[in-house]
């Protein structure tokens, strides 16, 4: 109750009052009120007149308590007085009351949904009429009286429980009680609506004397023969005696009924004898009948008759063994398989996880699943589940439950609980719920390393820790310790512990103080040497506080007993719809088996952290004295891992897809099913992946070194975490990106100075052709061909750099001044009429620049030319053959002039002597730049 908040209830006019007109139908009579039931009832117990009682029906609701106290004065019992009845009417006030309430609540959802929305608050009624159903106070009065009193809400809730010390004018509030004990049974029975799943009826695989199936009582909880319930599978070696004979397991003694009816000679029937793995007993049995060569029809007649051998060592086995009855019955009403490679009619098709997913289907139930075992039709069962047809094994154990549950209702833990000292934590556990995943600091399967002793070796983490004492107290050979203590891979080291006890049977007595009670022991052991070894660890346990731990993690018949069965999403989600306190979840969880509801698990692993915790705070260590850990709240606890979908039974492999996308059976799921739409969004919901990779740049920086100057990297590789390699991975990307950014680069800068090189070139050669055609063919020579240069290449930061198309125009007054320049040098550099004439030949041969080439009516704006302009165009319109080189041509190709122009006298010609050719092998000088010529020549 909410102590911190009140409810005023008022008079007959208020709906949560039970004088409220809302007519009541109990008995084949109709009562105006709760009330008038209430005080009719009591009359009627007295057996007074019906005549009498009847007049009270007539009454106003506000009056029905005088008047009742009339009628009972005018027809009181002989020998009876008011005090005499007073502790009967009191008694009988209550209980009338209640069950009053209760049809009004069946009948009346207003009052219900009203009732319920006062939450845990303190329900007072303010009756000033009836100071015994309310306090005799109207609302208002009240208030004034809490203001004299100096009175709040804590006291009011004080003086309520403790009637010794309550003010004298307070009144009983009898009804406000009765209301708030209907409010938490309306609750509670709602609870337990959502927590028991119905159990229902479906036919067996056997019948009765009157050729009737035997029913069996089945719920949605799915349980594979594994683990603790490894014993109850007819392929596990657990020898037991038969009419004075003893056999290995259910499986031998079929296989050797068998052969006794071919009448097979010792020797063959004593290899079934001496084959130790009842699964191995099929495959020699096959090989022994293909060497005898025996009629395959003669053995298929005999074989007919295997089941029911198998059948009656089935039964026997079980009741003739008290542990495996207990056993069998604290599976509840759950669907039993058998996964075991035997017999495909006697073992089930699908694996536990294939039918938890199977179950989350609206369409499947667990009826379905049944028949689907039993109807060998193909056309009746759907062609994706007729895998399924089969698991007599499991049908058979369901009907031998059955019939054991029908003479005890008793059943075992499957985890003991007197090391586990529960009481002070459920005592001091606070409302606070704080969830953890196998990828918790918390779990065992966390990577750190711990010691055994001192100077003791260490080990890789503490699941090792457990392999090494199950391989001490299993009495495991040293091949089987080697196999599981193989790697450093904590979730290796786990799967292959429980695939060495699983396959090798170490007795039913050793298995069964494993489970129940070593296993737990052995990891309390490994996570106290975890907290004691890393104190930043138990840094962050103790700061955990008082708070529930709850391991979350997906449902499984070998772990049901170590986790909650559902990830932490649905987990907190399905908390909130029961509205579970911690203390009650506590309970829950510790509860045998068939007495939870489905796939709710033990949660041992949470209440060991806890226990830890308090033991830790007991012995006086403060967690300010312990180093921080440097990580955040959801990398501690594992949040949103995708290890909630981690079996020990199934292979694992974080970086699956599936690991996100996978949903299975659990109660939300249940819940959802049953028309709650919020719940189905909310269960369908699916992890969003998130980038795994190492951000420790400094250490995936040293990997990547030693893997470039490491020769052994395949050794190296198998040493490294799947995060670090990740990130590795990353990192060499982003060198070989970088490594071909810089080729790229230096590949275009290469470009460009074979484009600049080219270029210059092809200017010398230009400028070099020129100057001899002007010393050769004299300053009157007629003009020829202007040669230009190829085209200056686009490089920014160049001084010569081409702007965009359309904006060369730009540059045209920096070109002129570049022209009048050069003509200024060749002016100064000549003189006389020799000079003038050679300025002229010069000018006529200067590098063009590049002009806009005019189109349409820009041709006629053209100016007129002189003749010799006219005879230059004509000339250059003649047509030419096209040059395959773009290259300036040699002064052998160019074309000869028309007319010799004739020479000055007054300056002698200048000959020049032809240059020497160079030798095809002699080196070129640096700088030097072979010609036309030469290359011609």
């Amino acid at each position: 109750m909410d102590e911190e908040k009140i409810v005023l209830i008022g008079n007959e006019s208020d709906l949560l009052h039970c004088g409220y007109n809302f007519a009541l139908r109990a008995g084949g009579k109709r009562y105006p009120s709760a009330a008038h039931y209430t005080h009719y009832q009591i009359l009627m117990s007295l057996n007074l007149p019906e005549t009498a009682v009847e007049e009270l029906l007539c009454t106003n609701s506000c009056d029905v308590h005088q008047k009742a106290l009339v009628i009972l004065q005018e027809n009181m019992p002989d020998g009876h007085t008011i005090n005499s009845l007073a502790a009967y009417l009191s008694e009988s006030l209550r209980s009338y009351s209640i069950h009053a309430l209760q049809l009004r609540a069946e009948s009346d959802k207003d009052f219900e949904k009203t009732l319920m929305k006062t939450n845990e608050a303190l329900l007072i009624v303010c009756d000033e009429k009836n100071p015994q159903l309310g306090i005799g106070m109207n609302d208002k009065t009240f208030m004034e009286w809490m203001a004299k009193e100096k009175a709040d809400s804590r006291q009011i809730s004080y003086w309520m429980k403790n009637e010794h010390t309550k003010p004298a004018d307070l009144g009983q509030n009898k009804l406000g009680q009765y209301l708030m004990w209907l409010r938490f049974e309306i609750r509670e029975r709602k609870k337990q609506g959502i927590l028991t799943r119905p159990v229902v009826e479906v036919a067996g695989l056997s019948t009765d004397k009157d050729d009737e199936p035997i029913m069996i009582s089945i719920n949605d909880l799915v349980i594979s023969l594994e683990g603790i319930f490894r014993p109850l599978s007819n392929y596990y070696a657990f020898p037991f005696e038969m009419k004075r004979e003893r056999y290995r397991s259910v499986e031998h003694y079929a296989y050797e009924k068998l052969f006794n009816s071919l009448k097979l000679d010792e020797k063959a029937i004593e290899k079934i004898q001496t084959t130790p793995a009842p699964l191995n007993v099929p495959v020699v049995a096959s090989k022994l009948l293909r060497k005898l060569e025996i009629n395959p029809e003669t053995i298929a007649e005999k074989t007919s008759k295997m089941d029911r051998w198998r059948q009656s060592a089935m039964k026997h086995k079980i009741y003739h063994n008290e542990y495996l009855q207990q056993l069998l019955l604290s599976t509840g009403s759950a669907i039993l398989i058998d996964s075991s490679l035997g017999d495909p009619l006697w073992t089930c098709g699908a694996t536990e996880v294939e039918l938890q997913h199977l179950l989350t289907k609206s369409y499947v139930t667990p009826e379905k699943l049944v028949g689907w075992m039993l109807d060998g039709e193909e056309t009746n069962t759907p062609k994706s589940v007729r895998h399924l047809y089969g698991n007599k094994s499991g049908l058979l154990l369901m009907e031998l439950r059955e019939k054991l549950s029908l003479q005890t209702t008793s059943r075992i833990p499957l985890v003991k609980l007197s090391k586990m000292n529960l009481n002070p934590l459920s005592g001091i556990v606070t409302p606070n719920v704080i969830c953890f995943t196998p990828e918790s600091v918390f779990h065992p399967l966390y990577p750190a390393e711990i010691r055994c002793s001192a100077d003791g070796p260490p080990l890789p983490s503490p699941v090792h820790y457990v392999a090494t004492q199950a391989a001490k107290f299993l009495s495991m050979n040293q091949e089987d310790t080697e196999y599981i203590l193989e790697g450093p891979s904590s979730i290796q080291c786990w799967s292959r512990l429980h695939e060495v006890i699983e396959s090798r049977g170490r007795g039913l007595e050793l298995e069964q103080t494993w489970w129940m009670d070593k296993r737990m022991q052995f990891i309390k052991e490994s996570l106290q040497l975890l907290l004691e070894q890393h104190p930043a660890l138990l840094r962050a346990l103790l700061d955990t506080g008082d708070s529930m731990l709850v391991y979350c993690s997906r449902f499984s018949s070998m772990d049901a007993e170590l986790s909650m069965g559902m990830r932490e999403m649905d987990f907190r989600y399905w908390l909130q719809e029961v509205d579970l306190t911690t203390k009650q979840l506590i309970e829950l969880c510790t509860r045998p088996m068939a007495f939870r509801p489905p796939y709710i698990g033990g949660n041992r692993l949470g209440m060991i952290l806890m226990e830890l915790r308090r033991e830790f705070v007991l012995q006086g260590v403060f967690p300010q004295q312990l180093p921080e850990l440097q990580l955040t709240a959801d990398s501690i606890l594992g949040s949103n891992s995708p290890t909630e979908n981690f079996m020990t039974s199934e292979y694992f492999d974080i970086l699956q897809p599936w690991n996100y996308t996978a949903l299975w059976i659990n109660p939300l799921f249940l819940l959802a099913k049953d028309g709650n739409q919020e719940a189905m969004a909310q269960c369908t919901r699916i992890k969003t992946a998130p980038r795994m990779v190492t951000i420790d740049d400094e250490k995936v920086t040293d990997i990547v070194e030693n893997l470039v100057n490491d020769e052994t990297q395949e050794e190296a590789l198998n040493s490294i975490a799947p995060e670090d390699l990740r990130a590795v991975f990353m990192k060499l990307c982003a060198r070989l990106r970088g490594k071909i950014e810089t080729l790229d680069r230096q590949s275009m800068e290469l470009s460009m100075v074979a484009m600049e090189t080219h270029r210059l070139q092809s200017i010398r050669r230009s400028l070099a052709d020129t100057a001899e055609r002007a010393e050769t063919e004299g300053p009157s020579s007629s003009t020829g061909p202007s040669i230009s240069a190829p085209p200056i290449p686009s490089r920014p930061g160049h001084s010569n750099y081409r702007m965009a198309a359309g904006r060369e125009r730009d540059r045209e007054e920096e070109r002129e001044k570049d022209r009048e320049r050069l003509q200024s040098q060749l002016s100064t550099s000549s003189s006389g009429p020799q000079g003038s004439a050679s300025r002229k030949e010069r000018m006529e041969y200067k590098i063009p620049t590049t002009s806009r080439r005019k189109f349409g009516k820009d041709r006629d704006r053209l100016p007129e030319k002189s003749s010799s302009d006219r005879g230059r165009d004509k000339h250059l319109d003649t047509p030419t053959k096209k040059r395959v080189n773009q290259s300036p041509p040699s002064r052998k190709a160019a074309p000869s002039p028309a007319k010799k122009p004739a020479i000055s006298t007054s300056t002698p010609a200048v000959v020049v002597p032809p240059k020497p050719k160079r030798d095809p092998e002699e080196e070129l000088s640096d700088g030097e730049i072979l010609s036309t010529d030469e290359e011609d020549n």
